[in-house]
């Protein structure tokens, strides 16, 4: 098997990694996952934007953080769902990635602190994104300026959250959408980049059957379109889409099958993969000049399809 391509900014993280002591991640408790999760937030992640001001609100009975790059003015909004396997993750580890995302595109930014699991298993943050992402579209006084429209973003499971939310709402409302390395497939399969990189690139297999295991503690769920996209036909109904995949990622394969599988209904699918970044590059943009860059390009694409 030829050898896959690794930039030198990811060999030095990943080294740096692999001599920390320690227990698994998948080993962890719930909490000690999320602290930790935090923690190596605080060690790769860019600093926020200067700038954008943000606020905590409620909207659609969940808690949400609304940033501002500049006066509010009227129009599209863009409502962000964090990425953590819907385990970890909260409006802390994403609060960078949302102010770099306001900035860029010079629109509102709408952060979903959704329930996590094992706490709250599926549909729960399925059924809180789709509450807040109505809320936002709904135009309430809180964003201080009229919605004419949304577009929904998030990475990994927040990716998978993001598609669920388009697809129940459809392009009048959900403008674009941008899912950056999204979970496709929850039945674990066992082939393509899930078994090239089931291990040694930060997101395993372990991790992962950890996340999908706390989600859906049930099994026979696994394969539910809201969770396993992949495995059946996408709706016509949706909003132009980029999709950003990770060249080192177990899920690179499920990106790329999802980009596959919305553009074959004509749906407009722009499809950006970061060659030699591993899973995770959204949130380690300090440690990956490369992979900022990307996410900057994404986020301007974004602002160019919500505007038309």
């Amino acid at each position: 098997m030829v050898e896959p391509f690794v930039l030198p900014e990811t060999a030095a993280v990943l080294a740096g990694l692999a001599a920390q002591e320690g227990p698994h991640l998948a080993d962890m408790s719930a909490a000690d996952m999320r602290a930790t999760y935090g923690a190596l937030g605080t060690m790769f992640d860019a600093p926020p934007e200067a700038g954008v001001r943000s606020i905590d609100v409620q909207g659609g009975g969940v808690p949400l953080r609304a940033y501002f790059p500049v006066a509010a003015q009227a129009g599209p909004v863009i409502v962000y769902m964090h990425g953590g396997g819907w385990v970890i993750g909260d409006l802390e580890t994403h609060h960078p990635l949302c102010t770099m995302l306001a900035a860029v595109t010079g629109l509102r930014v709408v952060a979903v602190d959704y329930r996590l699991a094992p706490e709250h298993p599926y549909p729960a943050a399925h059924d809180d994104c789709l509450a807040a992402a109505r809320w936002v579209a709904g135009s309430p006084p809180e964003l201080e300026a009229p919605v004419s429209g949304i577009a929904v973003a998030g990475d990994s499971a927040g990716g998978n959250l993001a598609l669920h939310v388009a697809t129940k709402m459809g392009s009048d409302t959900v403008k674009a959408q941008l899912l950056i390395y999204p979970v496709g497939d929850c039945t674990a399969p066992d082939h393509g980049s899930y078994k090239q990189f089931a291990e040694g690139y930060v997101l395993d297999r372990k991790l992962m059957d950890r996340f999908i295991g706390d989600y859906l503690p049930d099994p026979a769920r696994a394969g539910e379109p809201a969770v396993s996209p992949v495995l059946h036909p996408v709706p016509a109904d949706l909003p132009p889409t980029i999709i950003l995949t990770a060249g080192l990622d177990p899920l690179r394969d499920q990106g790329r099958a999802l980009a596959g599988l919305i553009a074959a209904t004509g749906t407009e699918v722009h499809f950006i993969e970061a060659q030699g970044l591993i899973h995770g590059l959204a949130t380690m943009r300090g440690a990956f000049p490369t992979a900022d860059r990307i996410m900057r390009r994404a986020g301007r694409l974004l602002a160019d399809l919500m505007r038309g």
